[in-house]
């Protein structure tokens, strides 16, 4: 039995036969609404709305005319061909319900206006909590990685994590630093080298040396304390800077044999697979310990279309010691090196004026006593 959904339909027909004026007629006296007449040679056309179909069959057999169907517009016939094939309509409904099922994993992962390293941050945070390309998204991983990402602050000061139809959308603003100005403590500053000073430059407290003068490792800089003219205390904690000029010798030893490690260039590689909520190993290989390992993450497509799945490639690069011998300029020139270093640890803002070096090569290694001549920030809380 072959179904008719005309009810929900319009169509076009044609009518021909004697006087088809008269079959106009007869439709509009029996209630028919008819619209979009149009005369032709061999008939009328008209619109109807599908409920009218068999009226209007009927009226034309008992009048002899005949009425043909021009066109039909309507859900209706798909609606006769699903039931003629109920096939279609299960097939439909198993895809309507495999589609909502798979729009509960990851097919794709938005990052928004996110910095590249930013990126990678928020993919290895993403992927501690479970969530990747392929994997099944619940509300408590989805809590779970918003919560972690609102604790780095040094990368986000905002940012919402929003899943939707298989879709995770990141939206972030970067952080933003705004410096805080506290009072210094009531620490007094004291030199922490012998030097003449050059400059004092004090935001707060009460300076204790004046330029020319020449001062001990230890003495006092910068007091937090003074009496007024009552002999009361006035109490203001110490900060600024006091430059003098220092003379300072440093010695560094450097052995003419040194072992380093260095990646070999060998390397181990596994493979996983994260499908649908389930991860599949390709390379079982235990990584060595001690390598250096590389995580990348890659989403998998099929040519444009995204796919919920994704690669995740770990590479275990090998570490080797080698002991390498220099000669005596380099080991010379390391020594120099190490110096300098140690100047520079001590007094960041050291300004080099001069400086003295005595170089002393032995068979294990070259020692190196460097005198120096130069400017800096005495200043120091600790006496």
């Amino acid at each position: 039995m072959k179904h008719k959904f005309w009810i929900v339909d319009r169509f076009r027909f044609r009518i021909t036969g004697k006087d088809p004026q008269r079959f106009v007629s007869f439709a509009a006296a029996r209630g028919i609404r008819l619209a979009g007449l149009r005369r032709e040679k061999t008939g009328i056309t008209a619109l109807a709305f599908g409920a009218d179909h068999a009226a209007l069959t009927a009226l034309a057999v008992e009048g002899g005319w005949q009425l043909s169907l021009v066109r039909r517009r309507g859900p209706g016939r798909l609606l006769e061909a699903l039931l003629a094939r109920p096939g279609l309509a299960v097939g439909g409904i198993l895809f309507l319900m495999l589609l909502h099922f798979l729009t509960a994993f990851v097919w794709m992962i938005d990052f928004g206006t996110l910095e590249p390293q930013a990126q990678d941050r928020m993919r290895e945070l993403l992927a501690g909590c479970g969530i990747t390309e392929g994997a099944c998204m619940s509300r408590e991983n989805l809590q779970t990685a918003q919560t972690l990402a609102l604790q780095q602050s040094d990368i986000f000061g905002w940012i919402t994590l929003n899943f939707t139809d298989g879709c995770l959308w990141i939206e972030s603003t970067p952080a933003e630093y705004q410096a805080i100005r506290e009072d210094p403590p009531l620490q007094p500053l004291y030199a922490k080298e012998a030097g003449t000073i050059l400059a004092v430059q004090t935001q707060s407290g009460f300076a204790a040396v004046s330029p020319g003068q020449s001062v001990e490792k230890g003495q006092l800089l910068v007091d937090v304390v003074r009496l007024d003219r009552d002999g009361k205390e006035i109490l203001q904690g110490a900060s600024g800077k006091i430059l003098a000029r220092i003379e300072k010798t440093y010695t560094a030893f450097q052995p003419r044999q040194n072992t380093q490690t260095f990646l070999s260039g060998q390397y181990f590689v596994e493979t996983q697979y994260m499908i649908l909520g389930h991860t599949f190993l390709q390379k079982a290989t235990p990584l060595p310990e001690g390598a250096l390992v590389q995580t990348d993450w890659e989403p998998l497509q099929l040519g444009r279309l995204r796919l919920p799945a994704s690669r995740c490639q770990k590479t275990a690069w090998l570490r080797e010691e080698e002991t390498l011998t220099y000669t005596e300029e380099t080991a010379a020139a390391l020594a120099k090196r190490a110096c300098r270093a140690q100047l520079f640890a001590e007094f960041p803002d050291a300004e080099i004026q001069t400086q003295q070096s005595k170089i002393e090569p032995t068979p294990e290694g070259c020692s190196c006593t460097i005198t120096y001549r130069f400017y800096a920030n005495i200043a120091s809380a600790q006496p």
